[in-house]
């Protein structure tokens, strides 16, 4: 297992040692941002579902990765009163919401196997309903930070969000396939086939963007504010993963699955989303990293210490 665990930082540590050999430039993580969101990753997910068994029970899951991503959200909110805005939202978008489908996905695979898949696209089909648009939306509305998004008219509010949500080819699977689910179609073989090779690549794609994205700030205000999202996703995890393991109905496998996702990083949307309203994509990439690596290391220690492996 330790292997495993060092060869996922290893796929971070690498990217980010050629970036500063001049091999990558600083917008080259860009490439496999696009890989992973538009390919691998999907491909991961059309592959758990067409090579695991779908019981219908899983949809508690998708509950539960609901609210496990919301109500983070508002706690944020009201607990960040204070401090400055541009910081608040820097708070509210990092410390909510779970990195499942380009971190958990791989990580869990690597120690338990494909089949572990499943439980963690069900988790991420529920806090993806709030992580891939509506955590920006319920921010930027909250801080008044969108003058011109709160001056549109309903249906265009609504055809906005609309578009977030239905621009994320990793959103539109996750439905996609629930749908299936539902209706109990299969993934033909021909295409499981094709999209194999994809869906391997996904865990060295998905560590590779976080090492190209890595870079640390200078400034001191920035890394106070990384500790307190840090803090506050800690706090997030533990209880999040309490609740999992003693609420859901599922044996003792899947619940350590989704105890290990309670402690996923900070979402790639949350990066994108802290760029776009604070302007601060150093801070968004370099928080991303952190967390990434220390949910490694904790996600390591708690496969190594439950039972459900």
């Amino acid at each position: 297992m330790l292997f495993q665990s060092g060869a996922l930082l290893l796929a971070i540590i690498g990217p980010y040692a050629l970036k500063h050999l001049h091999v990558f430039g600083d917008r080259d993580y860009k490439v496999a941002q696009g890989l992973v969101f538009n390919l691998t990753l999907p491909c991961a997910i059309i592959l758990s579902f067409a090579t695991n068994k779908h019981d219908m029970r899983m949809l508690w899951i998708v509950l539960f990765g609901f609210f496990a991503c919301a109500i983070p959200l508002f706690v944020v909110y009201a607990g960040s009163r204070g401090d400055e805005r541009n910081y608040r939202a820097f708070q509210m978008l990092n410390a909510s919401g779970l990195n499942l489908g380009a971190f958990c996905l791989p990580v869990v695979q690597t120690f338990m196997g494909a089949s572990a898949g499943l439980p963690v696209i069900m988790l991420d089909i529920g806090n993806a309903t709030v992580a891939t648009a509506g955590s920006l939306t319920i921010t930027r509305t909250l801080l008044h930070m969108d003058d011109n998004f709160k001056s549109l008219p309903m249906i265009l509010r609504l055809r906005n969000i609309a578009r977030d949500f239905l621009g994320s080819i990793s959103f539109d699977i996750y439905m996609l396939m629930l749908v299936f689910m539902f209706l109990h179609i299969t993934i033909p073989q021909p295409i499981v086939t094709l999209i194999t090779p994809f869906a391997n690549a996904n865990a060295f794609c998905a560590m590779a963007m976080i090492g190209l994205m890595m870079e640390v700030p200078d400034n001191r205000k920035d890394k106070i504010e990384l500790a307190k999202v840090i803090a506050w996703r800690a706090l997030f995890g533990v209880l999040i993963a309490l609740a999992a393991w003693f609420l859901l109905p599922f044996d003792m496998r899947i619940r350590e699955i989704v105890v290990l996702g309670a402690f996923a990083p900070i979402t790639i949307f949350s990066t994108k989303f802290t760029d776009s309203l604070t302007g601060n994509a150093k801070l968004a990439g370099f928080s991303l990293t952190v967390t990434a690596v220390i949910s490694l290391i904790v996600m390591t220690a708690l496969h190594a210490a439950l039972p459900g492996a």
